[in-house]
């Protein structure tokens, strides 16, 4: 049989036949072919000699349970601030506006005395409103003269009445009373005398009857002046009396209206200077400026205080702390709101402090949550309040600090990974590990932090237990749950418990919630903890 014969080029282009060659490199081929094959046997023989000599514990994941000493503590930002704060407000009224516009404001940081100017506030519009109401308090004192005038007038008509014009005409008629009462006399006396003359025959019958006559009309005069001198006391003098008297009562009305609005006038242009006086806003005290900046619950800004910028009524722009009294805002999530309590110590590490730390405690903890914007709307959080004990003078307010409440310390406490905590329906189980069986043991958790739960019972020193409970929730039995209990999705303690819960004044951290576990194949859920808190 014929080969073919390899051939070696060369650069000027001659192939040379060389066998020799050919037959050297179809050795060397089979030679490594057959030293890799035997590599490879031994290798896979060696694989499963060891794998069949191993321990089966070497694949599993195990936590020996031991004790140390626990702690919790909850690490959040905050911003420092004077809880003693003088807070400077504009005093001057919106009437139906936005508010006024800040003209002039003294830089941030600069330290006032009492008295130094703060703020000026714009006042045009304030002053034209004054000299609007200055005509109108010109225009109420004209009328309020006008009406006093007219008062003095009525009293004054009701004394003529009765000192003067009644009196000459009371007079007068008393006066025509008298002459009618003389005529009368007169016209008897001669009435008399005709009747002698007549019974000796001097006066004839016309003339006695003429006499007569005289005596009749000067009665009737007499009747006369006494009806008109009875009319003018009993129905003209009551009549014009109450006339003026009513004409008095209502000009002292008029003049009372008149006075009253005089005054109202008078008090909206004193208003109006008051609040052109409070568009200059001096210090109450001394301190040093802060700007009282307004952010909504988004983080951007919704008031900046600057000059331009419009103030509305009761607005906060300017706020003097005492440095004196310091302590640090900050807002707490409902995941750990119930591990802070009042009294708890706290390290504080104020942002560019040449990472000094200082020393606080709980001052308080708001009962109810802060708004929330429509990003977070399913998140709430608690303000706490710190206050620092040892506040240095060079404490800024407004500063960024970050602050860790030691919320509990358990000395020597038997602890557990939090993956090591299964959660079924509202028990707790670890998984130990003997001899190649699992057995679920119910423990009693306490306080958590981001990594270990304190075990109160249930667990003993040196035993093994599964460091992933969920994986290895197949390989135990676990008590049969109700249909209740499977479709939580979280476990629900007892009504006694958390009457017990809430009742009681909490040294440490109550138990934390376990969260959703599988209907079907329960799971637990501490696998992924929550960060400072409790295993859900």
């Amino acid at each position: 049989m014929n080969h073919p014969v390899p051939r070696l080029s060369f650069p000027r282009g001659r192939t040379i036949a060389c066998p020799w060659a050919w037959r050297q490199g179809q050795a060397l081929l089979i030679v490594a072919g057959l030293i890799a094959t035997l590599a490879a046997t031994l290798a896979a023989l060696w694989w499963w000699k060891s794998r069949g000599t191993s321990s089966p514990d070497a694949s599993i994941l195990l936590h020996t349970v031991a004790r140390e000493d626990f702690e919790l503590s909850i690490t959040e930002r905050g911003e420092i601030e004077a809880f003693d704060v003088t807070e400077v407000r504009s005093l001057v009224k919106s009437n139906n506006t936005s508010g006024n516009a800040i003209l002039r404001i003294v830089p941030e940081g600069t330290q006032v005395k009492k008295g130094d100017f703060l703020v000026e506030l714009d006042s045009s519009a304030l002053e034209s409103q004054r000299t609007s109401q200055q005509i109108l308090v010109n225009d109420s004192k004209a009328v309020e003269v006008e009406a006093r005038n007219t008062y003095d007038v009525a009293v004054i008509a009701k004394r003529e009445y009765l000192e003067g014009t009644y009196l000459q005409d009371r007079q007068l008629i008393e006066s025509e009373l008298f002459v009618a009462e003389e005529n009368l006399n007169r016209a008897k006396e001669y009435y008399a005398y005709s009747q002698k003359l007549a019974s000796k025959g001097y006066v004839n019958e016309n003339q006695l009857e003429a006499d007569r006559f005289a005596v009749e009309k000067a009665k009737k005069d007499v009747d006369a002046a006494k009806t008109k001198l009875n009319v003018l006391d009993e129905f003209t003098k009551p009549k014009q009396v109450s006339t003026l008297e009513s004409a008095i009562l209502i000009a002292k009305a008029k003049w009372d209206a008149a006075q009253n609005s005089h005054k109202l006038e008078l008090e909206k242009l004193a208003d109006l200077d008051d609040q052109i006086a409070k568009c200059t806003i001096t210090a109450p005290q001394d301190g040093v400026v802060k700007y009282a900046h307004v952010t909504d619950n988004r983080g951007d800004q919704q008031f900046i205080v600057e000059e331009g910028a419009i103030v509305r009524e009761r607005q906060v722009i300017i706020k003097l702390p005492n440095a004196e009294s310091m302590r640090v805002n900050l807002t707490v999530n409902e995941s750990l709101v119930q591990y802070v309590q009042p009294g708890f110590e706290a390290d504080i590490r104020p942002v560019g402090y040449d990472g000094r730390m200082l020393h606080g405690v709980v001052e308080r903890v708001n009962q109810y949550a802060e708004p929330t914007g429509w990003r977070q709307a399913n998140v709430k959080e608690y303000k706490a309040f710190i206050h620092i004990q040892d506040a240095a003078p060079d404490l800024r307010s407004g500063m960024t600090a970050s602050v860790t409440i030691r919320c509990a310390d358990v000395p020597n406490a038997l602890q557990v990974p939090v993956q090591a905590i299964y959660a079924h329906g509202p028990k707790y189980y670890c998984f130990v590990y003997r001899e190649g069986s699992w057995n679920p043991r119910e423990v009693k958790a306490g306080p958590t932090n981001d990594k270990f739960f304190v075990i109160e019972s249930g667990l003993e020193v040196g035993e093994r237990i599964a460091l992933n409970a969920r994986a290895h929730a197949g390989d135990v039995a676990l008590p049969k749950l109700p249909p209740e209990e499977i479709q939580r999705a979280v476990p629900q303690p007892s009504k006694a418990e958390r009457t017990a819960r809430n009742a009681q004044n909490v040294a440490k951290p109550a138990t934390p919630p376990a969260t959703a576990q599988d209907q079907a194949n329960p799971a637990p859920h501490p696998a992924k903890p929550v960060p400072q808190g409790a295993a859900e």
